[in-house]
């Protein structure tokens, strides 16, 4: 979604928003999985206490929700995160307010 990675992805924007979009339009007609990769919302604290990579880091909850989100509304295949509870969780409440 961002090209130099999670520790130097800078702000949400709406460009940022438009790109999982594009991937997952192709996807299909290209027969590939849209993936997601590694997007995760750490604290330094989350981090260590896991054992989680901080290049693999948005550095906050607020900032790697936007980009689930984003992977979500763009009909992802896959969405990876370490935080797998919170991201399900995330996913599950985005479904029922979606219907």
């Amino acid at each position: 979604m961002e090209a130099e990675g999670q520790s130097k992805a800078g702000d949400w924007t709406l460009e940022k928003e438009s790109a999982p979009q594009g991937i997952s339009s192709v996807a299909p007609r290209s027969q590939f999985v849209d993936s997601f990769y590694t997007l995760d919302g750490a604290t330094k604290a989350e981090l260590s206490c896991n054992g989680w990579f901080k290049t693999y880091n948005f550095g906050s909850k607020e900032a790697v929700r936007k980009r689930w989100s984003a992977a979500a509304k763009a009909g992802a295949d896959y969405i990876a995160s370490d935080q797998y509870e919170e991201l399900g969780a995330f996913l599950k409440a985005l479904h029922s307010e979606a219907n």
